[in-house]
């Protein structure tokens, strides 16, 4: 072989090669996704960094091609998960601890948010100036919620029971319209509706719990699609945390996006920012938080037997991507 066609050859070998690679490469150079994942992402400001992963390409940048599907509540998305339409889902630490009792195969994969959100508000044309005033007010709230459980959690500091009240129960946005009617006295209910009762009450309004319990948006899963698609998870959290240091680099480009995004005041934004954490983790703090609201839950359930919450936690996708985040010490 003279050396000319030898040159001939390597050339034709190594275009072969680009040519190759780039099938799997998008003009951004990121790879081409090998891996499918479906998404039950939450519709709002507290689900914000599924959104982002996926409008800022974090997700094919890692390899994923996911599917958001965005529900309005962490139990419709749950749901979803429970019919086989997602892989994976967004709720409230709340909403596993009550499913947990009858589905023990979910699994917590990590926290997406850590937030603040509720805010019991009461009508000072009530004679209402302090939580001892409630004792035989109408209090609005939205039955077995976690917004019932931290009503009763904070009438107990009071040295009150659900007993000594009138709980009237209420959809979030039916508490706002009768809390400016007047057909209720107090109610308890998280954000944007705390909001829009402060705004429609203005100066009448007196917000009792200066910052409500904490509460977690956790990245949901069950254990057979845990097992399934453990690179998939992975890629999924990777994405997550860009998305989280996206918003770390900018602040303010965070807080304009999310006013964006999800059509909220920007006003509005700026206020619950400081009470909004959207971060991937998995700390101990949940299983912590938990436990206590299944305590609550077996009670109105009549059942003593309590869901084990150290065995809802599959820590391997995200301790492999970012194992400072696992902070939990059970398995």
């Amino acid at each position: 072989m003279t050396p000319r066609l030898k040159a001939v050859l390597i050339v034709a070998v190594v275009g072969a090669l680009l040519g190759i690679a780039l099938l799997f490469l998008d003009r951004t150079g990121a790879p081409e996704p090998t891996e499918t994942l479906r998404i039950g992402a939450f519709e709002g400001d507290v689900g914000a960094l599924a959104w982002i992963a996926a409008e800022q390409g974090f997700f094919r940048q890692v390899g994923l091609n996911a599917e958001l599907k965005g529900f309005d509540t962490g139990k419709a998305s749950v749901d979803a998960l429970r019919k086989g339409e997602v892989d994976a889902a967004m709720a409230s630490e709340f909403v596993l601890a009550d499913l947990s009792f009858g589905e023990p195969d979910l699994r917590v994969l990590a926290s997406v948010s850590q937030y603040w959100n509720k805010g019991l508000i009461a009508r000072r044309d009530r004679g209402i100036a302090r939580p001892a005033d409630l004792k035989g007010k109408r209090i609005g709230v939205a039955l077995t919620s976690t917004s019932e459980h931290t009503l009763v959690v904070f009438l107990a500091l009071q040295g009150l029971t659900a007993n000594d009240v009138q709980l009237v129960n209420l959809p979030p946005r039916q508490l706002v319209e009768q809390m400016e009617s007047g057909t209720i006295d107090a109610a308890i209910t998280w954000q944007p509706h705390v909001d829009s009762i402060e705004r429609r009450l203005g100066e009448n309004a007196i917000h009792l719990l200066p910052r409500g319990a904490d509460a977690y948006l956790l990245a949901l899963t069950r254990e057979e699609t845990a097992s399934a698609k453990p690179r998939a998870f992975e890629r999924h959290l990777q994405a997550l945390l860009l998305a989280e240091e996206w918003i770390q680099a900018d602040p303010e480009r965070a807080k304009a996006w999310l006013a964006r995004r999800f059509a909220l005041d920007p006003a509005y934004v700026a206020r619950l920012w400081p009470d909004m954490r959207l971060a991937v983790t998995l700390p101990q703090e949940i299983l912590e938080i938990m436990d206590g609201e299944a305590r609550w839950l077996a009670k109105k359930k009549a059942t003593p037997t309590l869901p084990d919450f150290s065995r809802t936690l599959h820590a391997a996708p995200l301790a492999a991507v970012r194992p400072a985040a696992v902070t939990v010490f059970a398995r």
